[in-house]
């Protein structure tokens, strides 16, 4: 109940802002899009679908406060599907910006980027620049819906998201980061049959244990002359465990050329009470590195390979390629425990008529092994032929044949359209 007066009062504040708002500037971009296809959901059954969807995004306010909302909702026009005509939001939030030209406050549905701690939260979100070398950030909030539906989730105080950041900023160079992050969810009970202790069979409700997420982070990002540098490490509060350190570098050895490298270790991420944590997991090591050169202004070349190392495997992937101002062309190698691949991906589009018509096309081929030790090589060619119409600024038509083909999907047709439809206005 709180939360749903919460969202009458954003409504409210909304409703309330030309009055009180000057230099209100109003913005959004509308989407429809219409996708046929054919989809095999076992073997010998197929059913097809003509599936539209309208997506819609709107921001309207000014330097000090701003109403934020993003959201979709799509229907099935051949075969009906479970939520379809749902509306899906989102984003619905109300921004207090500049308070005290120093702290942001937003209150509603809304995105959170703050390290260790990512989601989507119906709840609130409050930024201080404390000083110059100091930025604090703090999040709480619910959980969507799994439908993401316009509506708050049941059973608030056992679904949930918190947790806080702060960014330490000593010199125009250096960025650290710590923060913390904890989530809770609730798992639904089911009906199931169960055996008792002398073999009888007896319908239960089970009621599975909460999901639980408790996390830290460290960061860091460090530029020096023409080399950057990145770090960061999370640890499993719950688990008393390292799951993931990284390290990368970029650096520009000349004007043309970037070379890069990273490291990343990897401790698979599993809540409390998880019923994998019954099962041995294993922990990988992943090296990769690459190299940019920019030949001219119209081409460029680059290489990348990288290998994942286990306890007793290990893969390893590989891809080099070049573009120019209309298109590309890369190869690709995959092997290792997650099979086998060769493959050829091209890219090419043109703008016409001062970029307002641009047709494009893409091809791939791939020949792969499942599993390593197979006989025989499968393989797949797919392909794209698109046409973008942009009669106005305000005004895109996107629209796409798709095609794929292997002894699986013999020919795999689809068909895409796209209109795309912003605006922005001010108003005193």
């Amino acid at each position: 109940m709180l939360m749903r007066l919460k969202f009458l009062l954003v409504l409210l504040c909304c409703g309330a802002m030309p009055s009180v708002l000057p230099a209100q500037t109003f913005s959004g971009r509308v989407t429809s899009a219409f996708y046929a296809f054919e989809r095999s959901d076992t073997v010998n059954v197929t059913s097809t679908h003509a599936r539209g969807y309208q997506a819609f995004q709107f921001d309207y306010g000014n330097k000090n406060i701003a109403f934020h909302t993003f959201g979709q909702f799509d229907n099935d026009f051949s075969t009906r599907l479970a939520g379809d005509g749902k509306v899906r939001m989102y984003n619905f939030h109300l921004a207090l910006k500049n308070i005290a030209n120093r702290a942001e406050i937003r209150f509603g549905r809304q995105p959170v980027f703050a390290g260790a701690g990512v989601g989507t939260i119906d709840g609130a979100q409050v930024k201080v620049n404390a000083a110059k070398w100091l930025r604090l950030k703090a999040f709480g909030g619910g959980l969507l819906p799994a439908n993401q539906r316009f509506q708050v989730i049941d059973d608030f105080d056992q679904n949930y998201m918190a947790g806080g950041q702060a960014v330490f900023k000593p010199n125009a160079d250096l960025n650290i980061g710590v923060s913390y992050f904890n989530k809770h969810q609730l798992r639904s009970g089911y009906y199931a049959e169960r055996a008792d202790e002398i073999g009888n069979v007896l319908t239960l409700f089970v009621e599975p244990s909460d999901r639980a997420y408790e996390f830290t982070s460290l960061d860091a990002t460090w530029n020096v002359k023409r080399t950057s540098f990145y770090g960061r490490s999370d640890y499993d509060m719950i688990g008393d465990a390292v799951t993931r350190a990284e390290f990368s570098v970029r650096s520009e050895a000349s004007s043309r050329v970037v070379l890069n490298g990273s490291y990343t270790f990897r401790s698979p991420r599993l809540p409390w009470n998880s019923i994998f944590s019954a099962f041995d997991v294993e922990d990988n090591h992943e090296v990769e590195g690459g190299v940019y050169y920019r030949h001219n202004a119209a081409w460029r070349f680059y290489g990348n390979a990288a290998g994942i190392f286990y306890a007793d495997d290990e893969s390893f992937r590989f891809t080099m390629g070049s573009e120019c101002n209309y298109g590309g062309l890369s190869l690709v190698h995959r092997s290792g425990y997650a099979g086998n691949l060769n493959g050829l991906n091209a890219s090419f589009y043109y703008p016409l008529q001062e970029g307002k018509l641009a047709p494009s096309a893409q091809l791939s081929w791939a020949s792969y092994k499942l599993e390593a030790n197979a006989s025989e090589r499968e393989s797949i060619f797919s392909g794209a032929a698109g046409l973008l119409f942009r009669p106005w600024e305000v005004l895109t038509i996107d629209s796409q044949l798709q095609y794929l083909h292997n002894r699986f999907y013999s020919n795999d047709t689809r068909f895409l359209v796209r209109l795309q439809y912003w605006f922005f206005k001010k108003a005193s």
